[in-house]
């Protein structure tokens, strides 16, 4: 039986593969907690929970899309790499959900 051991490395984001990189979920985490400073903290949790699950569900498929021009990734194929302007991207639409989520969470009470 073939082991999958390459294909998890090689899917690997950055941060799980070089020691370099591990500080790249750091602004989401920051970005995270901000709201709850302002909303206060079980509207904060409640727009993280939506915030992933829209990151999960549509941005990060949307940014692997854009980032092989528009075509499925190949099951044999590398992921394409992540660019610096994509993860800005990715930053700023989880970190707009978030806050979005968590003000519209807050004002619903």
């Amino acid at each position: 039986m073939p082991s999958s051991r390459p294909a998890i490395d090689q899917s690997a984001w950055p941060s799980l593969r070089h020691t370099r990189g591990r500080l790249l979920g750091l602004p989401f985490l920051l970005a995270a907690a901000t709201p709850g400073l302002v909303f206060g903290w079980p509207a904060c949790l409640a727009a993280v929970v939506l915030a992933c699950l829209a990151s999960f569900v549509v941005y990060v498929p949307m940014t692997a899309l854009a980032l092989n021009d528009g075509r499925a990734i190949r099951a044999d194929a590398p992921d394409p790499a992540l660019t610096p302007r994509a993860y800005a991207i990715l930053l700023v639409l989880w970190t707009l959900t978030a806050w979005l989520g968590a003000m519209v969470l807050q004002f619903r009470q």
